[in-house]
């Protein structure tokens, strides 16, 4: 039997627990390896997870396939600000999937340019979106609140 389509929707108040969950694999998945112990336990401690989702879920998209939630997109204004797939999804399709959907709304906004930041202690993240297209516009630094100095890349891509 073939598998569900996928589908995508707002997100809902009652996703909250479900997308809270989704965001703390998702970001282990990407920073276990990377980040210093510091960040990784200043994140697990503070709860940061809900706290940003808590407060951003309006703004979500989600990719679903049946009744299980892959992943989510954040678009807001012209600014991709948030792309999660859970790890048992990714590299399926489901993180281009939501970026082009994230990029079509700021496209209907009126904007020419979607821009990201992604932490370069991401290379997966940073490789997913320079071969969709992105290109490196500015580096940051500066000291987290865990104490760890971190970089941030940003990233655009010209709309069509």
């Amino acid at each position: 039997m073939p598998a569900a389509p996928r589908t995508l929707r707002p997100a809902q108040q009652g996703d909250l627990d479900t997308l809270v969950e989704l965001g703390r694999r998702s970001w282990l998945s990407a920073f276990a390896q990377t980040a210093p112990f510091t960040l990784i336990e200043w994140w697990a401690r503070t709860n940061r997870v809900r706290t940003l989702f808590a407060a951003n879920w309006p703004q979500m998209l989600l990719c679903c396939q049946a009744d299980e939630i892959l992943g989510l997109a954040q678009p807001a204004q012209d600014e991709v600000n948030g792309l999660w797939v859970h790890p048992a999804h990714q590299g399926a399709g489901v993180g281009s999937q939501l970026l082009a959907a994230a990029e079509a709304e700021i496209a209907r906004e009126g904007n020419r340019v979607a821009w990201l930041t992604c932490s370069a202690w991401n290379p997966r993240a940073l490789a997913f979106y320079a071969a969709r297209g992105y290109v490196e516009t500015g580096r940051t630094r500066c000291v987290h609140a865990s104490g760890v100095e971190v970089e941030e890349i940003r990233m655009e891509r010209r709309l069509r």
